[in-house]
């Protein structure tokens, strides 16, 4: 029975599911070939910059360096009122109640 249903089909028919069949064939090996397309576009890292890193560094030295003269500057011509104060005492502004 099946080799009469094989005879009976429609030429066109037949060509039309070989044509659809070999257009599937062909679409999986190029999807294999290319690779698979992402959905998503895909996140991609920074490349880190070493001589970029090492200048920002080096200005920060050159800047804590500045801050820390001025300072030194500070305490060698001024002087400084310096008030100590237990940590354990309140402020003067919040009195407790009792």
């Amino acid at each position: 029975m099946y080799a009469t249903l094989h005879r009976n089909e429609n030429p066109t028919l037949r060509f039309i599911l070989r044509a659809i069949g070999c257009l599937i064939v062909l679409a999986t090996c190029l999807r294999v070939w290319i690779g698979p397309f992402p959905i998503l576009p895909s996140a991609y890292g920074q490349i880190p910059d070493a001589g970029l890193q090492r200048k920002l560094i080096l200005e920060e030295a050159i800047r804590t360096n500045q801050l820390l003269t001025e300072v030194k500057t500070l305490l060698a011509e001024r002087t400084l009122n310096v008030r100590i104060q237990g940590a354990d005492n309140p402020p003067d502004s919040v009195k407790p109640r009792g």
